[in-house]
């Protein structure tokens, strides 16, 4: 473990010197996070009393988008009996049973949407009065604004009982609503219109505007305002843009501003997150549990230690006295809470059939959050005292187990040498193939393989472990052995992949290829690919496996060694 964990103070002065009094965050929300066009996970941290039992005190679960009819401000347009305002009304009854079983466990809850989405025959309607010239929904536009009050009046008419809305800018998806799009030019593709933010900073403080007024003012209501745009020129991740915007909005208590905890998507070799508790306003601390880009719980990828304490690799990734982790900016005046995704996230597999791995990060973070003068360490403890019934010795090792997963992943799918390196080139059960060119450019072919090694190493070590521990509950115990497998062999074929790459990229360029070495590589490749699929059909309880292409099925790892296999 890196030295500079364990000289973190328990008590930074971050942003304007904001002075850390509280005790513990406001909220602890959940969401079990369902795809566009899927149904939620079976998952027990889809129900509240689950939740409850945990310590969280909300759940965000649900959404807005699509229960609103608009008679208001366009009378008829969805008539009785029509197909639209009878999806419509279902979905208002869905989200009030939602709001309901959340209440009767003693939670609040919360309904996330997307912005901007409307019924087709609404922006037909008024689409020279809302919609720019390419087709795009602007929120500086009067009458934009106009509908977007209504749009907020009628949620919480229709469902009074909603304690607040998780407003995103964007990305829209449309899988889940046949009768909407995101801009006047109407297709059949996943995602419409982009993004609500046509103009910058000025487009989040017209919304923020009208989210203030219409939700935490005249209804005293939550908005829980979240971004999902990347790069430097972005809300959540840039300091400078996040208080343009934010200093143009009076605070009021129930606006809060979601920011992840690391600066861009939930990946290693990222930053913490240079936003958090800067300006004026209460923010609430957003944290993956199942990361799409490192498994979604198919293997051990432990992210406790890291999301509080701060990651390996912030030694040299993050400047001297900077906040590594949430254990420094937790308690905070300006923190509202913490909300953790305990399923969820990215598209299609590994399906997982056992949410160990997932439920142990959620743990975690839940607790921490509830109780920041706790360790993180302490609290994996009691998970596996507690929830696991190990033994002191087997919790020992168990822990072991968790923390080498964190160095495992950042060997055997990044690297620790300072190459570039696409953090997305391996995610949901997506392999494409990756970048090596800066390796090669800098000399560090047989170094990136040495480091590929370790990470195989490491795994062999995570394996050994698996069988040594004795968990009391044998489907357990077949799962932490079999996941252990499962991440071996992932990051062995990894290993492999990558040596078939560089020596045929040095071959490429030289002219010249060391034949031996690639064949062998590939022959191993071929051979673990084989272990692979044998693991899964022996073991129900083995998540499925991945797919030697890229993102959305393009031509991926597979296409890249098949390359070299007619040298």
């Amino acid at each position: 473990m890196p030295a500079i964990k364990h000289l973190l103070p328990l008590i930074l002065v971050l942003g304007a010197c904001h002075c850390q009094s509280k005790a513990a965050p406001e909220l602890l929300l959940d969401m079990t996070h369902r795809n566009p066009g899927d149904d939620y996970p079976a998952s027990k941290f889809v129900a509240p009393q689950f939740l409850a039992s945990w310590g969280y005190n909300g759940q965000v679960i649900g959404s807005i988008g699509g229960l609103q009819t608009f008679d208001e401000i366009a009378p008829g347009l969805l008539p009785e009996g029509s197909v639209e305002r009878n999806w419509a009304l279902r979905h208002v009854a869905e989200l009030q049973q939602r709001v309901q079983a959340a209440h009767s466990a003693g939670l609040k809850c919360f309904a996330g949407t997307d912005m901007i989405l409307l019924p087709k025959k609404l922006i037909a309607k008024f689409k020279d009065e809302i919609c720019d010239q390419p087709g795009h929904i602007d929120i500086e536009r009067p009458k934009t604004r106009e509908i977007f009050r209504a749009l907020l009046r009628e949620t919480f008419q229709r469902v009074p009982e909603l304690d607040g809305i998780v407003v995103r800018t964007g990305e829209v998806y449309l899988q889940d609503f046949p009768y909407h799009a995101a801009s006047g030019n109407f297709s059949d593709a996943k995602r419409q219109g982009g993004s609500a933010i046509l103009h910058g900073e000025q487009s989040h403080i017209e919304l923020l505007k009208v989210l203030r007024d219409e939700v935490c003012e005249k209804l005293n209501k939550i908005v829980i305002y979240r971004t999902w745009s990347f790069g430097p020129q972005n809300f959540h991740e840039n300091p400078k843009y996040y208080l343009k915007v934010t200093d143009a909005i009076a605070p009021h208590t129930n606006l809060i501003f979601s920011i992840k905890h690391q600066q861009g998507d939930f990946h290693q070799l990222t930053p913490f997150n240079p936003t958090l508790m800067i300006g004026k306003h209460r923010q609430i601390i957003e944290v993956q549990c199942q990361r799409e880009a490192y498994g979604k719980g198919a293997h051990p990828y432990y992210i406790g230690d890291g999301v509080i304490n701060g990651w390996e690799e912030y030694a040299w990734l993050m400047k001297p006295g900077q906040p590594h982790g949430l254990r420094e900016v937790i308690t905070n005046e300006l923190c509202a809470g913490v909300w953790t995704w305990s399923r969820g996230g990215g598209w299609e597999g590994p399906y997982i059939k056992n949410e160990l791995w997932c439920e142990l990060n959620a743990y975690v973070i839940a607790k921490f959050a509830e109780n920041p003068t706790r360790s993180e360490e302490n609290i994996f403890n009691e998970y596996a005292r507690e929830r696991l019934k190990l033994s002191t010795g087997d919790a020992k090792k168990f822990r072991e187990l968790n923390l080498l997963s964190e160095r495992a992943v950042l060997r055997g799918q990044l690297t620790t040498l300072g190459a570039k390196i696409n953090v997305w080139w391996a995610r949901d059960h997506f392999f494409d193939e990756p970048d090596l060119a800066d390796f090669i450019k800098k000399g560090m072919v047989e170094k990136a393989l040495a480091e590929k090694g370790d990470s195989v190493a490491i795994w062999k070590h995570i394996e050994q472990l698996a069988q040594e521990i004795h968990f009391a509950d044998a489907n357990t115990q077949e799962f932490v052995e079999v996941s252990a497998a499962y991440g071996r062999t992932k990051y062995e074929i990894i290993e492999q992949a990558w040596t078939v790459l560089f020596y045929g990229k040095l071959g490429d360029n030289l002219g010249s290829y060391d034949r031996e070495k690639i064949r062998g590589a590939i022959s191993h490749y071929d051979n673990l690919w084989k272990e692979w699929k044998n693991l899964a059909n022996n073991h129900p309880c083995c998540a499925t496996i991945y797919k030697d292409v890229g993102f959305d099925y393009q031509p991926g790892l597979g296409a890249a060694i098949n390359r070299y296999r007619r040298i």
